[in-house]
């Protein structure tokens, strides 16, 4: 590793002055008069995004927008006004390229302002992100967090090759000038504080597996050494420009994704050269207990140490702050070549927010009808399923009510699932689940969902109650009852909130109840929400989709909105839908459903799309339920729903193959279908698989504050624990045992 590499970084240069205070014998005070700046760089030292490798050295250019926060802790403590961000306006150099600043315009009202002191020393920072620096009222204490995990983008070029741009949010800047006459322009001269690693990852050989799709490159240090997290200038004044850390970490987390927030994938012989800024606030030795995780779409994960062995000088293994080190290459990738669905999370970020990910699922998931390509929660587990539903009714004992022939009575037992009975009853009686019949009851059924779900992953049971059948008792409370059984297992509904991640509910399975009864269910652990089977036909007409809050305790308001659609009953002979009076119901028709479906899935795709996604929606897509027969005689079809060539199941599949033609991804949420083990996508291949795969093709929305290892905040205030061990199942200590032909430990 070579560490002689430099950024060229320049200072705010004094234009032009007419005259200087001392030179006239005496310094008069500007009291509130705002402070001047120097107006340009000079052009070979320039800021944010990285140029090409110069006389060893990266220039890294301004960008138009670019902004940076100004203060004094003099002017803060004179009368003036102490602090203001400024955006930096870009000029450009010969070869017409953007890369210097020629202002820094206040981008507030009020600017940074002379008191009454005589003198002043002033400091900047940059990025300007209430995020990632924070500025005490006096303005000498300055706190630095990096972002939890660097967003580095790419792109293709005309001759083949691949160009990564880091992502500068995590390039700190700092300027400071020290003893400023009141009324002179400031000349603020800018030296990175962050270290920069360069090293190549490498795709597949000629022979190998692949592509590969990227989801993250992670660099570990020792336990204890701290290369990312929260810094702090405890004062300023001192002028040593070197933050010490406050709440570190052990790591940094990096991905790559185009400008569609598709993730890198590199085929065969192709290679990428990376970027990872790291915040140390001092010179740090690399030794072999550090290492690079590098984790492909297909869960595997690999890590190589980046010392092999003793052998290099202390002079090329040390990190210095303000220097761009080159690493080692790293050995070619290479995909297993196949599919596993117990892996489909877990390389997933733990900050991810709930909102983003997609999970397929099955629509009456015990009952033969729906379901009679594979019926057990076990087979749709192993096969990629991920969301159940279960359509709930009491299970009853029948009993001779009076001498008169046929009358019976019943006695209510436990709450079972429609479907998983021996038989069906007609008339009174099917309106109960017989015990005779042997049904599942929900408590049996939650607990074969709660028995497959694994650590590194969750789940989700949506729960219904079935149309025409017997009300009694509290079949919500029922449900909750159940959920208690399994304490650890289900996750508390009034613990989730729209900034709910990944890393709060693994190892959980969260249970959802649809319901038309209102009214308290204390202390459940289930989320409520409101979206009748039965359809009422002006709303369903009249929205785009369903849009129905989420509560806990059937009460209170979680500040997540599920933006659904679903219908039981689908009228397939008509080219209209029409209200059925018998059901109580308006069936629609295939495209009315496929239209609701489309606009869930372009709101999707625009607030993906924006960059900064909303995340208190939850997207639910129900695609199952029945055809009804044009002919009373006709029985149910359940598949021209579903499977038929103008399904559902059908059309989604074509949706997502698009997504992946066009590598333009974006979240389906809950989807829940019928025939889930015979649902392919338009290329013949799983459905399930498809929509699983998805979650690890694109960048998602996240949770800047927390940690991408476990989703544990990472500054330290808002009630995190602070995240200082490498991620479960590594050691620090572990050494590379070169098991791989391709140079990489392969991890799991």
């Amino acid at each position: 590793m070579k560490t002689k590499k430099y950024f060229m970084i320049s200072a705010l240069a004094l234009l032009a002055c007419s005259c200087r205070d001392e030179e006239q014998g005496g310094v008069q005070p500007t009291p509130g008069q705002e402070v001047q700046f120097g107006a340009s760089l000079e052009q070979s030292e320039s800021r944010t995004i990285y140029g090409d490798e110069v006389n060893n050295a990266f220039p890294i250019n301004w960008v138009n927008g670019d902004e940076v926060v100004v203060f004094s802790p003099d002017c803060a403590s004179n009368g003036g006004v102490g602090s203001a961000t400024y955006k930096v306006n870009v000029g450009e150099d010969n070869s017409g390229k953007q890369n210097y600043a020629n202002s820094l315009d206040k981008t507030g009202e009020i600017g940074v302002r002379w008191g009454t002191n005589t003198t002043g020393s002033f400091y900047s920072i940059y990025p300007a992100s209430s995020l990632y620096t924070k500025l005490s009222k006096d303005c000498k204490t300055l706190t630095l967090t990096m972002p939890a995990q660097q967003d580095n983008t790419f792109e293709r070029t005309s001759d083949g090759k691949i160009i990564a741009y880091p992502d500068m949010r995590a390039c700190f800047m700092y300027a400071y000038t020290q003893n400023v006459t009141s009324g002179s322009t400031v000349n603020l001269k800018y030296k990175p504080i962050s270290t920069a690693i360069r090293f190549k990852l490498q795709g597949p050989l000629n022979n190998d597996k692949g592509p590969v799709t990227i989801n993250y490159v992670r660099i570990y240090a020792p336990v204890g050494t701290d290369i990312n997290g929260t810094y702090e200038f405890t004062d300023v004044t001192n002028g040593s420009g070197i933050p010490e850390p406050k709440s570190g970490l052990n790591y940094v987390t990096m991905n790559v994704a185009d400008k569609n927030g598709s993730y890198l994938t590199l085929s065969a012989n192709e290679s990428v050269e990376l970027n990872a800024f790291l915040l140390t606030g001092k010179k740090i030795t690399i030794n072999q207990d550090w290492y690079i995780e590098v984790a492909i779409s297909d869960g595997t994960v690999f890590t190589k140490h980046i010392v092999a062995d003793a052998s290099a000088t202390s002079e090329d293994m040390t990190l210095e702050p303000g220097k761009i080190h080159r690493l080692p290459n790293l050995p070619p990738l290479t995909a297993s070549g196949e599919w596993d669905p117990a892996n489909w999370m877990r390389n997933i970020q733990r900050n991810v927010y709930l909102s983003e990910i997609s999970i397929p699922g099955s629509w009456y998931s015990l009952d033969q009808d729906y379901q009679s390509d594979i019926r057990t929660i076990d087979g749709q587990y192993n096969l990629g399923v991920r969301a159940f539903h279960f359509d709930t009714r009491w299970i009853a004992s029948r009993y001779v009510a009076s001498w008169i022939p046929f009358e019976y009575g019943y006695t209510v037992g436990d709450l079972g699932v429609a479907g998983t009975a021996d038989n069906y009853d007609t008339g009174d009686a099917g309106r109960y689940l017989q015990s005779d019949d042997n049904p599942m009851t929900f408590e049996t059924a939650l607990g074969q969902v709660v028995g497959n779900v694994k650590n590194d992953e969750y789940m989700v049971v949506m729960c219904t109650f079935a149309q025409g059948s017997v009300v009694t008792g509290d079949w919500r409370q029922a449900i909750s009852d159940a959920c208690d059984k399994y304490q650890g297992k289900i996750v508390e509904a009034s613990s989730l909130n729209e900034n709910t991640v990944v890393g709060d509910v693994l190892g959980k399975v969260i249970v959802i109840v649809n319901t038309y009864t209102p009214g308290e269910v204390t202390n459940s652990k289930c989320m409520f929400f409101n979206m009748s089977l039965l359809l009422d036909e002006n709303e369903f007409k009249n929205n785009p989709y369903f849009e129905k809050p989420l509560y806990w305790y059937n009460t209170t308001n979680s500040g997540i909105t599920m933006y659904g659609t679903h219908a039981q009953a689908t009228n397939d002979f008509s080219s209209q839908g029409s209200y059925d009076s018998d059901r109580k119901s308006y069936v629609p028709t295939l495209d009315e459903r496929k239209t609701k479906l489309q606009n869930i899935l372009t709101w999707s795709q625009n607030n993906h799309a924006k960059g900064n996604a909303v995340h208190n929606n939850w997207i639910y897509m129900g695609l199952g339920g029945y055809a009804i027969p044009e002919r009373a005689l006709d029985s149910d079809d359940y598949g021209a729903v579903s499977t038929g060539a103008n399904g559902l199941n059908t059309w989604l599949g074509a949706k997502v193959e698009e997504m992946y033609d066009n590598k333009a991804y974006y979240p389906v949420g809950i989807v829940l279908m019928n025939f889930v083990g015979s649902s392919n996508t338009s290329k013949d291949l799983s459905l399930v698989q498809r929509i699983l795969e998805m979650n690890n093709m694109y960048r998602k929305a996240y949770d800047p504050r927390r940690s991408p290892v476990d989703g544990a905040f990472i500054d330290g205030s808002t009630g995190g624990n602070r995240v200082q061990s490498a991620a479960p199942g590594y050691s620090s200590g572990m050494k590379d045992n070169q098991t791989n032909a391709i140079g990489w430990t392969r991890c799991r």
